[in-house]
């Protein structure tokens, strides 16, 4: 009986195929990460602008506190107040301080 000799055939075709695959599957990676950063960065801007809108809106109220502050502590308005509730102003009672330089010696 004669052996039969079996002849191994080149797999050249293996990288080739391998390399398609890779292939495939970076641009489906690529596509997948460009549309989840851009989702993120699409919630992140909203979030900045909801943001400096607060920011926007919280400097505005201090604004007006401030010039309500001003007004409300005018001196004629506290000397008003003072009077009506029977409060005077005792200049034997005012203490004034004074700071002298130090020269260091």
């Amino acid at each position: 009986m004669a052996k039969v000799v079996r002849k191994n055939k080149p797999k050249k075709f293996k990288l080739v195929r391998f390399s398609y695959i890779l292939f495939g599957f970076s641009v489906l990676l690529y596509l997948v990460s460009a549309l989840f950063l851009r989702t993120i960065n699409n919630s992140l801007s909203s979030e900045v602008q909801e943001l400096q809108n607060q920011i926007a809106q919280i400097e505005q109220e201090n604004e007006f506190k401030e010039i309500e502050i001003a007004q409300l502590s005018r001196r004629d308005r506290v000397d008003n107040i003072a009077d009506e509730n029977g409060l005077r102003m005792d200049e034997d009672n005012i203490i004034t301080i004074t700071t002298v330089a130090y020269n260091g010696e």
